[in-house]
């Protein structure tokens, strides 16, 4: 019975009113209709529409993204700059049985009038930060429809939380999300739909959104209802289906990383016993390696043609970029032995030209596509690394002709040892054929003198001149050492130092 009365009296409240709003002829300016509809004692903001009908108020919503920025990995979180529009009706604020009705069939209200008819209390679950643009005033709009539509729209800029997974990076995709749900109201008092009326998306995004490190390859709208410990509430969100792009790492990650670990390969061409070289290539490159249409409105556009001026880029970027690289070019004019100082210069210059490129890049936005300057330092790069690859080379081209000098050296050097070898062999096999020869002639004349036992013991005096019993009946004979002539020894030939050869005897 109380539902029923209180029913009743607003009813009746409520066709008072209208009447009043119809046949007061009072009413002449907007100013005085608008303190009539929304009057405090007709209308109170406290309680929310149809709820005498104990029906839920349905919002319909449709957001416009402006941008997407500031996308951090770290704190998971991104920026975003949308137009957040919310419509719903309010039988309290119909006038379409009035007289304004046709003069007006739509009016929009001041932005200070929304504090006194009722909105949803709609917030974003998601959100770490937030505010409403102020600039240059408060951007909300109100309007409100004949037959008791109220659209209301505001720009927001808020920092939304989005949880990455990395497992992928930098060859990942993200879904970030932007989550709205009702705070207080339940689901029996409140209802959030998209508006998809006449064949148009909810959500609508800035055809000119750029990103530096994703594209945004798709959207979805989708609903969220959500259950509390205080109650069941509406929610809707918004899935934004994030594309890394691939050429900002591309160019500032696996290129220079891939140079980096070519460049410790070089170590594999430096000689082993030039430790102090190997070693410092070794630890630097271990240093060196992360909208449905609301209206028209109008608008003025000015557009800043900016030039840069050039003068500071040549004193810090080029100059010094150029005069590095002429300082690589130096070490072609030093020894290819002094290892450590070929090695000193080449990777200074490299490492300078990297630390000076990751200067610059800290100085500009992460873009994905490839700016002159980055043009400009990977030149650079690539001259410097070519200098220290070029080395290499030489480096091992050296050391081959000195082995294969060496090798040459020691055939000459055995093959002079073995003429000397073969020199002496030859000539003490000569002078022990001697000594067996005059042996043998000393033996056969002592033979022919006395008998054979006196061969053996007076061997040198049956030779002697003066021996008294020989001088009378045997003439004496005198010992004759036979020296053959010997024959003649070739001299040991010097070896030939071009090809080594021996000659033969």
């Amino acid at each position: 019975i109380n539902y029923f009365l209180h029913f009743l009296t607003t009813i009746i409240t409520l066709v008072s009113s209208a009447n009043q709003l119809r046949n007061d002829s009072t009413i002449n300016t907007v100013e005085d209709f608008l303190d009539t509809l929304i009057n405090s004692s007709r209308y109170d903001r406290r309680i929310r529409p149809f709820f005498d009908q104990q029906k839920a108020c349905n919002v319909t919503m449709t957001i416009h993204i402006n941008t997407i920025s500031a996308i951090n990995e770290v704190n998971m979180d991104y920026n975003t700059d949308l137009i957040f529009r919310q419509s719903w009706y309010d039988p309290r604020l119909n006038y379409s049985g009035t007289d304004w009705a046709d003069r007006s069939p739509q009016i929009t209200l001041h932005y200070s009038l929304i504090d006194r008819i009722w909105v949803p209390d709609s917030f974003f679950r998601n959100a770490k930060e937030g505010k409403r643009s102020d600039i240059t005033v408060p951007n909300r709009l109100i309007r409100i429809h004949k037959d008791g539509k109220v659209l209301y729209s505001q720009r927001l800029l808020l920092k939304l939380d989005c949880q990455m997974k990395l497992q992928k990076f930098p060859l990942d995709n993200q879904t970030c999300v932007v989550n709205i749900g009702s705070y207080g109201f339940g689901t029996t008092d409140l209802a959030f739909f998209w508006d998809e009326s006449g064949n148009v998306s909810a959500i609508r995004v800035n055809e000119d959104l750029e990103m530096p490190d994703f594209v945004l390859s798709n959207h979805e709208a989708r609903y969220c209802n959500r259950t509390t410990a205080t109650g069941k509430y509406a929610c809707i969100e918004v899935h934004l289906l994030l594309q890394r792009n691939i050429n900002l790492y591309l160019q500032q990650i696996f290129l220079p990383s891939t140079l980096i670990v070519t460049l410790s390969f070089i170590s594999f061409w430096i000689d082993y016993k030039s430790a102090p070289a190997r070693t410092l290539l070794s630890l630097l490159s271990i240093v060196t390696i992360t909208a449905k249409s609301a209206g028209n409105f109008t608008c003025l556009l000015v557009v800043l043609h900016l030039k840069r001026l050039f003068g500071y880029y040549l004193v810090q970027v080029y100059i010094p970029s150029m005069l590095i690289v002429i300082l690589s070019f130096v070490s072609f004019w030093i020894d290819h032995k002094s290892v450590p100082a070929r090695i000193s210069v080449g990777l200074l210059t490299v490492l300078t030209v990297t630390t000076q490129s990751s200067g610059i890049r800290s100085q500009l936005p992460r873009v994905s596509y490839i700016k002159a300057i980055d043009v400009w330092m990977s030149a650079c790069l690539v001259f410097v690394f070519a200098g220290l690859l070029e080395y290499a080379l030489v480096n091992v081209i050296a050391r081959k002709g000195e082995l294969k000098q060496q090798v040459r050296f020691s055939k000459e050097v055995i093959g002079n040892r073995l003429a000397h070898v073969h020199f002496y062999r030859q000539k003490e096999a000569i002078g022990s054929a001697d000594t067996m020869e005059t042996l043998v002639t000393k033996r056969n004349n002592g033979g022919g003198g006395g008998g054979g036992g006196a061969a053996s013991g007076g061997q040198y005096s049956s030779i002697s001149p003066s021996s008294p019993s020989l001088s009378n009946s045997v003439p004496p004979v005198q010992a004759q050492i036979i020296v053959p002539q010997a024959s003649p020894v070739s001299k040991a030939a010097k070896p030939v130092r071009d090809n080594a050869q021996f000659v033969k005897y």
